[in-house]
């Protein structure tokens, strides 16, 4: 396929005119109002029936905001005056039950059955089930949440008759009360069912699906018999695309994924270049594409992707397959369900369609844990490194099992004051089973954290060993309070301490420490279990390298304090001196497939290091070796020194 891949004017006029909304202050003032006429409405039930009720009234009070140039519609226009609740109300608000805690986001709904059954017949199958399990109040609020969905959709269908809309109308009237009969219906549904599931239960971000998957029959029905073209469909996946923009606020992530093996072999159709490409037309924030990699992906496809990657929009990252799957494999998951898996939505990994998964809970700060040993050591220094890296484990284990207790607190909470009807309509197997997805309903139920900082710590490890250990140049009094004077004062010792040798350049030595603290940290994790499920790990950052190391003083490793710590599972930025093919080979010398919390290695290029005709094969090259080695993820970052300054000014 051939694409032109500069950004239409259309999308770039239109998501300009939408972003201009979504940067205005989003009150939820109708959203107020309509948890306490639900409250109201429900007095006297039971708590999953006033759940249901909840969700209901949320999507019958939200407003479409249409614009007459989309072809995928469905966007909530939020009003931002405050709601204002006095008498029975008031007091109905107040008594709602507080969120009992626990992630609420991250969510990777069922879309097949959505897909085959459609709405109406979705309501059908909670009611077939609530038969063969007896009627209960989870029945009955699932039911009513699903209705939900059907009122917000009329209400979009109205407004585009209103504006003389009438495809987009056709399809939100179809697709109220019929499965979707084509790829349009098929997407517009998709979109429907991410805003209501994100805003009548809070459940930010909504992950996309595996588009290639979920789409391919509709679009091979539609192109066989002329109603649609690849062009056609590649402007509906920018549409969609635009407006995943319009419901996700900056510096989060909404994810796609293509490619990977289902039963039958490698997935790679007309989607999977297709949902690539649109990223790169569209050029927004959202979302993030994934391409899952095994030896058996095409070497076009490749090929493909790396071009893409030199276009300097950031994606596709590279996700090693056969790695998480055996990582779920491991974990319990079937070999078919560990084929579906999903990234939600970063970098966090989970099966999709079947799992109640918190992501992130939390976020350690590891060299914070390291700091705390060393403080102590001034008085009770360890005998030597061993003892020392004993003591940072103890402490770490401590910071594990506190979150574990903590998480597991939520857990146990949420089965009586949280309940998920409207995912759970979403999520196996909690309508066979007629368990709430709070109640366990899912297959598949964990908690994943996420261990920031570490290869600063296997710096600092190294450092301290050669400072204190082996050459005695100081003691730990000494080396405190060089940390807590930031080196001020110390300069000759922060110049020695960065001409050591660093994670991230293949040095077995410091990349051994480094490994060994990966290995502990997941094997401190799995000691635990929050409800009485695994404590998954992950290495995973977001934006927590950068807060936690504002608020954490300077570092042996000669990390300075508010600096940022180390973005994923590679070195800190600015120490892979020897280039990307030894810090790849740093990065995989140990055991990725543990990491199921997330995992990625960021891999940074100047536009004038990537500008000549073999830039395209020589970054597939690299990008191979990483995964061939078990790397789990790459994302590849590729800029200029002028685009920097410009995202400064």
């Amino acid at each position: 396929m051939k694409f032109d891949f500069q950004t239409a004017d259309t999308y770039r006029e239109l998501a300009e005119d939408r972003l201009k909304q979504f940067y205005s202050p989003r009150g939820v003032g109708e959203f107020v109002l309509a948890d306490a006429e639900s409250r109201l409405r429900a007095r006297g039930a039971s708590h999953a029936i006033w759940r249901g009720e909840r969700c209901y009234g949320r999507l019958a009070a939200m407003e479409p905001d249409v614009d007459r140039r989309e072809l995928i519609v469905g966007c909530p226009a939020f009003n931002h005056e405050p709601a204002s609740l006095a008498g029975e109300a008031a007091g109905a608000y107040e008594d709602m039950p507080p969120w009992p805690g626990g992630d609420n986001g991250h969510i990777n709904p069922d879309y097949k059955r959505l897909l085959d059954l459609g709405l109406r017949d979705l309501g059908g199958y909670i009611r077939a089930c609530a038969e063969a399990n007896g009627p209960s109040d989870f029945y009955t609020g699932c039911e009513r949440a699903l209705a939900g969905i059907g009122e917000y959709i009329r209400k979009t269908a109205r407004k585009c008759r209103e504006l003389g809309m009438q495809d987009q109308a056709e399809n939100c009237e179809s697709i109220i009360s019929e499965p979707p009969h084509n790829f349009y219906q098929a997407l517009q549904l998709l979109f429907f069912a991410q805003v209501c599931i994100w805003y009548g239960e809070d459940h930010n971000l909504v992950t996309c699906c595996r588009l290639d998957r979920s789409l391919i029959d509709f679009y091979l029905r539609d192109t066989a018999k002329g109603v649609l073209t690849p062009d056609k469909a590649f402007d509906l996946l920018c549409h969609y695309y635009l407006q995943l923009n319009n419901i996700c606020a900056p510096g989060l992530a909404l994810s796609v994924i293509v490619g990977g093996p289902d039963a039958e072999g490698y997935v790679c159709n007309d989607i999977t270049y297709l949902a690539v490409a649109a990223r790169v037309r569209t050029r927004l924030v959202y979302p993030t594409i994934g391409l899952a990699w095994t030896p058996d992906a095409p070497e076009e496809l490749m090929d493909f992707c790396c071009r893409l990657e030199l276009e300097g929009v950031g994606c596709p990252s590279f996700f090693n397959d056969s790695v998480i799957h055996q990582g779920l494999v491991n974990n319990g998951v079937s070999d078919a369900d560990a084929r579906e898996w999903m990234n939600s939505t970063c970098v966090e990994i989970m099966p999709a369609g079947c799992a109640n998964v918190y992501v992130a809970s939390p976020y350690f700060n590891c060299s914070q844990a390291l700091l705390d040993v060393l403080k102590e050591a001034r008085n009770d220094p360890p005998a030597d490194t061993e003892e020392l890296i004993g003591r940072y484990f103890a402490e770490l284990d401590k910071q594990v099992g506190g979150a574990a207790a903590a998480m597991d607190g939520a857990w146990e909470a949420r089965k009586q004051w949280g309940l998920e009807p409207l995912v759970s309509c979403f999520t196996r197997d909690c309508l066979e089973t007629g368990r709430d997805y709070d109640c366990e309903g899912a297959r598949y139920n964990w908690v994943e954290n996420s261990f920031v900082g570490t290869a600063n710590v296997a710096d600092a490890i190294y450092a301290v060993d050669r400072l204190v250990f082996k050459e005695k140049r100081i003691d730990f009094t000494g080396l405190y309070a060089a940390l807590e004077a930031d080196f001020k004062g110390y300069e000759s010792l922060l110049s020695y301490i960065l001409s050591l040798p660093k994670y991230g350049n293949d040095d077995d030595e410091v990349d051994g420490i480094a490994g060994r603290l990966f290995g502990r940290e997941a094997e401190l994790s799995r000691s635990y279990t929050v409800g009485g499920h695994e404590y998954v790990p992950g290495t995973f950052c977001w934006i927590q390298h950068a807060l936690l190391g504002s608020r954490t003083m300077a570092t042996p490793d000669g990390r300075r304090a508010g600096t940022a710590f180390a973005d994923g599972a590679g070195s800190a930025q600015g120490r892979d001196i020897k280039g990307p093919t030894a810090s790849i080979k740093s990065t995989t010398k140990w055991d990725h497939t543990p990491m199921i919390g997330g995992l990625v290695q960021n891999i940074k290029f100047s536009k004038d290091n990537l500008s000549s005709d073999r830039a395209a094969a020589s970054l597939k090259a690299l990008v191979k070796a990483y995964l061939l080695r078990g790397g789990m993820e790459i994302q590849v970052n590729i800029t200029s020194l002028e685009e920097l300054k410009d995202a400064q000014a």
